[in-house]
């Protein structure tokens, strides 16, 4: 199982409008600006712990930010 997220643009307009830039949210979150960069490039899959995480902190559902695939 692998957890990705559904649409870059939409994750990066979403920091942006609850006013995070990319380092202050994963800071805020606790985990390296490389790591969420990954995330968000499709480069690394999150775990659902720390998918679950963002999706909490952004104040959405989490299908609304990540697609789980096989």
């Amino acid at each position: 199982m692998k957890i990705k997220v559904v649409d870059s643009v939409k994750l990066r307009a979403l920091l942006i409008e609850k006013g995070f830039s990319q380092r202050e949210f994963s800071r805020q979150i606790g985990m390296s600006e490389n790591y969420f960069n990954q995330i968000i490039n499709h480069k690394k899959s999150p775990s659902p712990a720390v998918a679950k995480k963002i999706s909490n902190q952004l104040g959405v559902e989490f299908y609304e930010v990540f697609l789980i695939t096989q």
